[in-house]
């Protein structure tokens, strides 16, 4: 994984496209090269993929709070898109064109499981 995705250029407002491509390599590396494309713009990146554990397995990585479903309309074909909410920072989008299982999840951001690991109550003593 690059630094890119780990490291504050996620938190940043100015990302470069470099950086954007660097994340967007990451995204298609943690589902195998499941995609069938990516989108990089302006502190954005959208993955499309084609499968419901792909989309899922991106949405839960990422922390996308939110899910939208897209129905039908002429000319185009149903669609999901999980998405990160608006602020500072990157905005993810992952987006699915297959035929998804009921309910669709969200994956709000929750407190990083490592807060308090190393706040003396884990089997460590306080100097």
């Amino acid at each position: 994984m690059s630094a890119a995705i780990t490291g504050e250029i996620v938190e940043r407002e100015d990302a470069s496209i470099r950086e954007l491509m660097e994340i967007a390599c990451d995204l298609v590396s943690w589902v195998d090269g499941r995609v069938s494309s990516v989108d990089v713009g302006h502190n954005h990146v959208g993955v499309h993929v084609e499968t419901q554990d792909d989309a899922e397995r991106l949405a839960r990585m990422l922390s996308l709070g939110t899910v939208t479903d897209f129905p039908p309309e002429a000319g185009s074909h149903a669609f999901t898109v999980w998405s990160s909410n608006s602020g500072p920072g990157v905005q993810f989008s992952v987006f699915c064109l297959a035929e998804l299982v009921r309910p669709v999840r969200a994956f709000p951001p929750a407190e990083p499981w490592w807060l308090g690991f190393y706040d003396g109550g884990l089997g460590t003593e306080a100097a």
